[in-house]
């Protein structure tokens, strides 16, 4: 039985947890080191990352 990853759906669930994760740490009163344009991207980047990763992956087997 081959499994199959919904890697669109990953993507999105990556990218909603970590602007969730920077806000709620915005908003319990914390900082964020650097500027917040460069939190977001990095949020942007890294789920982009992960999800090129798994596709490549599902895509050899």
């Amino acid at each position: 039985m081959r499994r199959s990853i919904d890697v669109p759906a990953l993507v999105t669930g990556l990218i909603l947890l970590g602007f969730a994760s920077i806000t709620g740490w915005t908003l319990t009163g914390n900082n964020v080191v650097g500027p917040p344009a460069m939190w977001f991207a990095t949020v942007l980047i890294t789920a982009g990352i992960i999800g090129l990763i798994t596709s490549l992956r599902a895509s050899r087997r």
